[in-house]
């Protein structure tokens, strides 16, 4: 059964990519280059336009560009229409922004006179992605990946430095050239102070009880080799943190979109640590829960580079490590890498947070080396540079 499914699945990838998806692009391509057309092109498992495209299409919308938001529908039929559509946009357009893969951009090249910029989720490299796994237990199917290509379009890739520019050549099987550290657009709300100081007044909003407590911001990525199967462990002992840091502490879990409306806190949880431990999963964004957060609790989530940029300190529950490194693997041996102290047990962690232990002094040198394109200016930068 499971080799049938492989088989339809990849005939109707073969029509679309090598048939379908091709002749609506020559369709569209009958029109010149439309040099006010711009698309943000998103996948059906983004609420709303994501955070790092959301700065780039409100500036070129105000300097008078056609910016188009283009979510690929989470319906079969719905999202086969799209795909169809798309490819008349796509043959059209000035420039396309993406975060992540977008299977319809990579059964053609663009059209001379449009640039398909991948802006990425993430900053910095840290667990390995794309062509880096294929030999993972998280990686795609090499052979299909070699059928279907992905990532091989791109005119421009950003990233947040120069020196993570090897990992992203690796991972997107692309020449060096075409990649520049200009910044991550979503990190400019980290320069504007007033952004800054109201992430804790956001949170107090939706949680009083949190009260003049410091916040500690628990914000773990999930487990499991693909997003359909992603989970997330219940490794961390609320209440032995709520009975050791309780008095002086609250914590806030900020779960991964793949796994936050199942693993969030359970009934019986916020019955128990109700005063203590409050799931943010959903109601407040990344970049508000980071600025509201005193000390952030991490494993393997690229959360920790833009938590580098306020030079607050950070701790790496990684209490499967061994486990992770083996199915998904790093860019960098991970102890030596982390800024902060690795703890694997929640005692440890208790004993980090009440003694200060956090190796607060390699949190600079890391910002210095993984963050150092991202200055407040992202958003002109990369802007102006797609449309001039």
């Amino acid at each position: 059964m499971k080799k049938l499914i492989h088989l339809l699945v990849t005939v109707r990838r073969t029509i679309l990519f090598f048939f379908l998806w091709p002749l609506m692009f020559r369709i569209g391509s009958i029109k010149p280059i439309d040099e006010k057309l711009i698309l943000f092109a998103y996948n059906r498992n983004y609420k709303t336009i994501p955070d790092n495209m959301r700065g780039l299409y409100e500036y070129l919308s105000a300097k008078g560009y056609d910016c188009r938001k283009m979510q690929s529908p989470a319906q079969p039929l719905k999202r086969f229409i799209f795909d169809l559509k798309f490819q008349l946009s796509y043959a059209r357009c000035k420039c396309v922004f993406v975060t992540d893969n977008f299977d319809p951009l990579y059964a053609h090249k663009p059209n001379r006179g449009t640039r398909v910029i991948q802006l990425w989720h993430a900053c910095g490299a840290f667990k390995k992605w794309g062509y880096s796994t294929l030999d993972l237990a998280w990686g795609g199917d090499r052979r299909d990946m070699t059928r279907f290509p992905m990532h091989n379009t791109y005119t421009d890739v950003f990233v947040s430095a120069e020196s993570v520019i090897p990992c992203y050549a690796e991972a997107f099987g692309c020449d060096r050239s075409i990649i520049r550290a200009f910044g991550t657009p979503r990190t400019d709300v980290f320069f504007d102070s007033g952004f800054v100081a109201s992430g804790r007044e956001k949170l107090l909003s939706l949680f009083p009880e949190i009260g003049g407590r410091k916040i500690i911001l628990y914000a773990p990525t999930f487990r499991g080799n693909s997003p359909d199967d992603a989970y997330n462990d219940r490794a961390l002992d609320i209440g032995l943190l709520r009975e050791r840091l309780g008095s002086e502490y609250a914590l806030v879990l900020k779960l991964h979109p793949f796994t936050a409306a199942k693993y969030g806190m359970t009934d019986e949880e916020k019955r128990l640590y109700g005063d203590f431990a409050f799931d943010a999963s959903g109601k407040l964004g990344a970049d508000e829960a980071i600025c509201a957060a005193d000390i952030l609790i991490a494993d393997y989530s690229s959360i920790i580079f833009e938590y580098s940029l306020l030079e607050k300190p950070m701790l790496f529950f990684a209490y499967d490590l061994e486990e992770y490194e083996r199915d998904r693997s790093f860019y960098y041996d991970y102890k030596s890498f982390i800024p902060g102290r690795l703890v694997l047990t929640t005692e440890e962690t208790a004993d980090a947070v009440e003694n200060g232990d956090f190796k607060l002094n390699r949190v600079k040198p890391f910002k210095k080396v993984f963050m150092d394109a991202c200055d407040g200016g992202c958003v002109k930068r990369i802007a102006d540079y797609a449309v001039e």
